[in-house]
């Protein structure tokens, strides 16, 4: 017994012992059986065990990723950046840190900066889909919408189901013109998202996907029962609401948009 103690306490003097505990708390966490309140106890717990492994091991670029990711379940955003930023001081080439970089960089409206990440990412790691899929909708809100296509096309090479991807690829080539091969985009969104919808009825993305690849169409009227269906399944979503005002806009249905609109701010939707 006392040689099984002193192993154990050997083991916690580690900076892997924490980090696998900390991994285990944000598992746990992320498993969708907890209340919110529940969550929240078990993403502070995870905080303090890798705080715990980057005590031990200052140098661990993975344990300060890993605090950033918590730091961005737990909202505080503001405190993810220095973490990632120390990752990548220990370790230049974690394509993971920074794409997750480029994306505090895209919410915090740092548009160019983020591009630069997203690029440091996929050097990296060009097979990284969800980096080049955010660099082209950052590229899109910069007006770069060539560029935009371009990397959207590197996500759908590396996962060609990626209906998101021929989503927005769509509206990156329908804002330079390239309407043919927009909807051809748009087309192959919603057979994907017809797809995930006949392997899960309840797949609130692929509704509002649909819906958005309809609106992107120009079929208003189409549109709106897949951002209804989206919002019954996910109410607290703003979302399907915001786009609903835009559909009923466009049919010229004021009284109906002002009313989804105003749901979609009551949810947290900011102009």
């Amino acid at each position: 017994m006392a040689v099984l103690c002193i192993s154990t306490a050997s083991q916690e003097d580690t900076a892997s012992y924490w980090l696998n505990k900390g991994n285990e708390s944000l598992e746990e966490a992320l498993n969708g059986s907890q209340n919110q309140t529940d969550r929240e106890l078990i993403l502070h717990r995870a905080l303090q065990e890798y705080d715990e492994a980057i005590e031990l091991d200052q140098q661990s670029s993975l344990a300060w990723y890993k605090k950033g990711e918590i730091l961005i379940e737990l909202a505080r955003f503001d405190e993810v950046l220095p973490c990632l930023n120390k990752s990548l001081e220990i370790n230049p080439q974690y394509a993971d840190a920074w794409h997750h970089k480029g994306k505090i960089l895209t919410a915090m409206g740092m548009y160019e900066e983020a591009v630069q990440a997203y690029n440091q990412s996929v050097l990296i790691n060009p097979r990284l889909v969800d980096a080049w899929y955010m660099m082209g909708g950052t590229l899109s809100e910069l007006g770069r919408f060539e560029e935009a296509v371009g990397s959207y096309d590197m996500a759908i090479e590396a996962d060609p189901k990626l209906a998101k991807a021929w989503l927005e690829k769509g509206g990156a080539l329908k804002a330079i013109g390239r309407k043919d091969e927009a909807n051809q985009s748009l087309a192959r969104a919603i057979e994907l998202y017809d797809e995930a919808l006949r392997l899960d009825p309840r797949d609130t993305s692929a509704w509002f996907g649909k819906g958005a690849a309809l609106y992107s169409q120009g079929a208003y009227e189409d549109s709106l029962q897949y951002f209804e269906r989206a919002s019954e399944i996910a109410p607290r979503n703003y979302r399907p609401w915001y786009y609903k005002g835009l559909s009923f806009k466009a049919l010229g249905r004021e009284s109906e948009a002002e009313a989804a609109n105003g749901r979609a701010r009551e949810l947290g939707f900011q102009v």
